[in-house]
């Protein structure tokens, strides 16, 4: 058979996806709308994020977007950007007014933005999203200065008499609450007027298959959550906006499923497939939910195929190969060689519709290595911070909020230039960890990670990084 003829693997396995998939890559509609994907990946994902977002605020995308959609580390991130108080720009109202941020010197070693016509209503067009150090960075950097992973973990031991299966994801919820008030709230109650829809994503544990929380944004007047076996429907009362981001950070084995009562949620329209005939009565009465990111660890699947442009922040652990000594190191390794088979033909796919013009966008990583941000060793050491979810120290919650940002400026320019709404100088955060014989040695240990985790600073201060 002549070689032009032979069958693509890839090519079937996708085309076998969307035959399948009710939410797959082939949607005929019109797309419309730029999507920002924010990855799993702990609290060193949400910092990765934050600085990533930080730059989108200054070119003028973040306030243009239509959705962001985000698992177990990003969202924390995403569901900080549907704070009421924050100020969203009209994405119709480009004016031409130059804020007072802009006027600094441009970095010197960035590749130039492009000029005139090629950037849309202008230069110096689309107002940034008022109230972002406040109401975004701020509260992630006091939220990530906490360890929540080892308080919520044990909390799901002891007698079963005394607790409930889902103890642990509760008290996780419980904890993002103590630390973020207003996440108490219903959400379906989270009604906001201006701002990007937000869409949080689980994993459902009985059909294997992605469930999304989406705010009123997403789909008025309540919100929308289900899955497309179950089906889809309005948030119950007592869904809290912190539950929808502990189910999607419960990663087992360290927090058990979070559990919703099937009763109250009127879900309609699912496809249920195959169904253990044993199982059946539990999976009617409860729905299971783990992190998102055991499904799709990119947040891709609610937004790629009706959205016309995609952003995808992975923050998520780089692969490594390694000899796993225990059962408990074999289940993981296998876990994550199964994810990240997931997440490379998810990003295959992407970047196919990027070259035939299906799409337009970029994606950047926490391994992106760009020559305005730190160099190679201080990067690798970076990729090594651990994935976790316990206290992280200032320096390196500055060092990692500092590198999304040099590799999520570097990536639109490069590949996305045409969604840059306004041409403002690169401004790297935290200059007191640029040096990387500074964040080397602040960066010393932060892989490891502990049973009991790291607790933050009791003075509240920490010692100045030298």
């Amino acid at each position: 058979m002549p070689e032009t003829h032979l069958p693509d693997p890839a090519g079937a396995q996708m085309a076998a996806a969307r035959d399948e998939a009710h939410h797959g890559p082939s949607w005929r509609g019109p797309r419309r709308g730029t999507a920002l994907c924010l990855s799993g990946g702990g609290f060193r994902a949400a910092l990765f994020h934050l600085g990533a977002l930080r730059r989108l605020n200054e070119l003028g995308m973040l306030g243009q977007l239509r959705t962001v959609s985000a698992v177990s580390g990003g969202s924390i991130a995403a569901m900080l950007l549907a704070d009421p108080r924050l100020e969203w720009p009209d994405p119709h109202d480009l004016s031409e007014s130059i804020d007072s941020a802009d006027l600094v010197e441009p970095d010197p070693t960035a590749p130039p933005l492009p000029r005139g016509d090629t950037v849309p209503g202008g230069l110096f067009s689309a107002p940034r999203v008022r109230g972002f150090d406040e109401y975004v960075a701020e509260p992630l950097r006091r939220l990530t200065r906490q360890n929540l992973r080892t308080r919520a973990m044990v909390s799901g031991f002891g007698p079963k008499v005394r607790r409930s299966a889902d103890t642990s994801s509760r008290a996780l919820a419980d904890r993002f609450v103590d630390h973020i008030d207003w996440w108490a709230r219903d959400l379906r109650d989270g009604h906001r007027t201006s701002g990007p829809a937000v869409v949080v994503e689980a994993t459902e544990l009985a059909h294997g298959v992605n469930w999304t929380f989406a705010d009123s944004r997403a789909h008025p007047p309540h919100g929308r959550v289900g899955d497309y076996r179950l089906g889809y429907g309005a948030p119950p009362a007592g869904l809290r906006i912190a539950d929808a981001v502990a189910a999607s950070s419960a990663y087992p084995p360290y927090f058990a499923p979070f559990d919703l009562e099937a009763s109250a949620f009127d879900l309609s329209g699912g496809r249920v497939g195959q169904v253990d005939a044993a199982a059946a009565p539990r999976i009617d009465r409860t729905i299971q939910l783990v992190d998102g990111g055991i499904y799709d660890n990119l947040a891709l699947e609610p937004v790629w195929r009706d959205h016309a442009g995609v952003l995808v922040s992975d923050g998520g652990a780089v692969f490594r190969a390694r000899s796993a000594r225990t059962p408990l190191g074999r289940i993981l390794h296998v876990i994550s060689i199964a994810s990240g088979g997931g997440e490379v033909t998810r990003l295959r796919w992407l970047h196919s519709a990027f070259n035939w013009g299906v799409l337009e966008g970029a994606t950047w990583a926490m391994d992106s290595r760009v020559p305005q941000s730190y160099p190679i060793e201080v990067a690798v050491r970076i990729n090594q911070i651990r994935t976790d979810m316990d206290s992280f120290s200032e320096a390196e919650q500055k060092i990692i909020e500092r590198h999304g940002y040099g590799v999520a400026d570097s990536a639109v320019r490069r590949y996305a230039p045409q969604l840059i709404m306004r041409d403002a100088p690169a401004r790297y955060p935290h200059p007191e960890v640029a040096d990387p014989d500074v964040a080397l040695r602040a960066l010393r240990g932060s892989g490891r990670m502990s049973v009991l985790g790291r607790r933050p600073p009791r003075s509240g201060r920490e010692r100045r990084v030298r």
